[in-house]
C-alpha cells in the first residue's frame, strides 16, 4: 500500500474529517489514530495493529524508559471507525496535541497518513529547503534504504 499526496480540510461542528476517498479505498474505515512526530496525528489502518505489538516486544515492555514509551504514546492513540460517509472524529487530546483548530492538512506519508494543522503543515514546509538539489540529497538517502 503506498500513500502518497496530499489534501486539504476542515474539521466539521464535531472535530470530525472524512479521509479523501484514494486514502479510504486503501485503508478501509477502520483507524489507530496516535501522536506523530513533528506535532501531526499518524494514522494507520486497523490491520497495522499486529505492527503494534511486535514493537512493544522489541522495545522491550518490562524496560523502565521503555515502558514510558508505550504508555505515553497508548494514552493519547484511540482507534475509530469511519461512518457510511468516511468521516471519523479526531479525539480532543489528539487535537490538543496536534494543534489542530479548524483546518488540517492530510498528507501520504508511503505507509501512513499524516494529519497535520495546516498552520504547522506550512511551517514545516517553508522552513525546509525545496531546491531541487536538497530534494535531490533527500532522495539518495531515501535511495539508499530502499536498494537494501
Amino acid at each position: 500500500m503506498l500513500l502518497l499526496g496530499n489534501f486539504q480540510h476542515s474539521l466539521d461542528d464535531k472535530n470530525r474529517i472524512r479521509l479523501p476517498a484514494k486514502y479510504r479505498e486503501k485503508l478501509g474505515n477502520d483507524y489507530i489514530l496516535m501522536p506523530g512526530i513533528g506535532g501531526c496525528i499518524f494514522l494507520y489502518p486497523a490491520e497495522a495493529e499486529e505492527k503494534f505489538y511486535k514493537a512493544v516486544e522489541d522495545i522491550g515492555e518490562f524496560n523502565t524508559k521503555s515502558a514510558e514509551t508505550i504508555r505515553r504514546i497508548a494514552e493519547m492513540s484511540a482507534t475509530v471507525d469511519a461512518d457510511s460517509q468516511g468521516r471519523f472524529m479526531l479525539p480532543m487530546e489528539l487535537l490538543n496535541f496536534a494543534k489542530i483548530d479548524k483546518d488540517v492538512r492530510i498528507v501520504g506519508a508511503i505507509n501512513r497518513i499524516e494529519i497535520w494543522s495546516e498552520e504547522l503543515y506550512v511551517q514545516r514546509r517553508n522552513a525546509n529547503d525545496e531546491s531541487s538539489q536538497a530534494v535531490d540529497e533527500l532522495y539518495m538517502e531515501f535511495h539508499k534504504s530502499m536498494s537494501k
